[in-house]
């Protein structure tokens, strides 16, 4: 009772009587989103977003004014002594020597490190980022194809119950004719396992829709079974540009980017660097070395360092760097014109996709006056039982055939939008 409910609905839906409500619908668009939204590893567009907001917070602390306590005791073989003795006056260091210090500074010129590393971990994220949409963007394929493969299944449902209502059609009329002493058993025979043989097939066709369905939800995460698959548009769907828009060209790009930030990073490294410095400690002896007790004391300044080593292997990383951007332009022009020559192959491959589509409909057209006039040669007696099978066969194959072609046209176009990146 089921399957006879739904092949009805399939009629009208076809007939334009009976629309679903948009519940009860599903369109490619749609599971596509639910896949990339359900796959395991856009889960790692957050943890790249998170950690790079962590490491940048780490490099905007080293403006921070940074606070150190360092303390020392020591023992001296050998101390400071007066080379002659002076009347009244005592100099006599310790050999054991102690100090307590604590140190502020205060970073006002970093060389632009900080800037520079900031540029470089937001362009390494974004590499990452790009990296895992590249691998995201090979799930649409999958779920297209198996998409598509449900409207094929359905397609063939349709048939099959189109074919079915013909059998029983003709199987009232030979029953009639039975009734009537002008048809034979074997007549009726011979439609019964056709009707059989339609039944078989409608059983396998369910089956492998519903093993269809069950892998969509596997990738989308919603529960499909009952929904209508919508049939997208093909001429809606051939309406994009003809730039190429792959998540692969965002990907290069984002590595051209941190090759350019390593490149600035470089500068930093060889700038010097400023900061304040302000002491603060207790030690024996103090300032006053001449004072052999524990003294407290301060000091405060402005502090330089500069890193000249830097300057060593300046030139082979810079190099490095460039060889590694020359590259990303090399793939980056190699993947373009690869993908020009699929988008070609495509384009061939939907135009005949349409092609075998117009034919389909003039041949489908041919066999239905053909089989209709069949019938009405049989009730005649002019063909056999048999003739009027193949017949009805013909038209079914051709209905068929157009359903198929009709899919694989959504699947040419697919597959260019895939290449294309829209």
């Amino acid at each position: 009772m089921k399957k006879n409910l739904k092949f009805i609905i399939a009629a009208l839906l076809a007939c334009g009587i009976f629309r679903p409500s948009a519940e009860a619908q599903v369109t490619i668009g749609q599971c596509l989103e639910m896949a990339k939204a359900n796959y395991p590893q856009v889960r790692q567009l957050g943890l790249i977003e998170e950690a790079s907001r962590y490491d940048i917070a780490s490099i905007s602390k080293s403006w921070l004014p940074q606070f150190s306590v360092s303390g020392k005791a020591t023992y001296q073989s050998d101390v400071v002594e007066m080379p002659f003795d002076i009347p009244g006056f005592t100099f006599d260091l310790p050999h054991d020597q102690y100090s307590l210090v604590g140190e502020i500074s205060q970073t006002i010129w970093d060389g632009g490190a900080s800037g520079s590393q900031k540029k470089v971990t937001e362009s390494g994220a974004d590499v990452q980022k790009g990296q895992v949409e590249v691998s995201l963007y090979a799930l649409n394929e999958r779920v297209e194809k198996i998409y598509l493969g449900v409207l094929l299944l359905d397609g063939q449902i349709e048939q099959n119950s189109i074919l079915e209502k013909s059998l029983e059609r003709n199987a009232r009329q030979v029953q009639a004719c039975m009734d009537n002493g002008t048809a034979y058993k074997s007549d009726m025979e011979m439609i019964q396992v056709n009707m059989l043989n339609c039944e078989q097939q409608r059983e396998e066709l369910l089956k492998d829709r519903a093993a269809y369905v069950a892998m969509l939800e596997k990738l989308t995460g919603a529960e499909l079974e009952g929904k209508e698959f919508t049939v997208p548009d093909e001429n809606a769907e051939m309406m994009m540009p003809d730039e190429v828009a792959r998540p692969e060209l965002r990907l290069y790009e984002a590595q051209l980017v941190q090759q350019e930030a390593l490149a600035r990073q470089l500068n930093s490294k060889i700038s010097p660097k400023f900061s304040l410095s302000l002491q603060g400690g207790v030690g024996r002896p103090g300032l006053n070395i001449l004072k052999n007790t524990f003294q407290p004391y301060w000091t405060a300044g402005i502090r330089m360092s500069w890193d000249i080593g830097a300057l060593y292997t300046r030139r082979d990383e810079k190099r490095k760097i460039d060889a590694q951007t020359r590259k990303i332009e090399s793939d980056k022009e190699t993947f373009l014109f690869n993908t020009s020559l699929d988008a070609t192959q495509m384009r061939s491959a939907v135009d005949k996709a349409k092609a075998l589509l117009e034919k389909d409909r003039k041949i489908i057209a041919l066999r239905e006056s053909i089989r209709s006039s069949g019938e009405e040669q049989y009730r005649n007696g002019v063909i056999t039982m048999t003739d009027l099978m193949s017949r009805i066969d013909d038209e079914y194959n051709a209905k068929v055939a157009e359903s198929v072609h009709r899919i694989q046209l959504l699947m040419a176009i697919y597959d260019l939008k895939n290449c294309m990146g829209y």
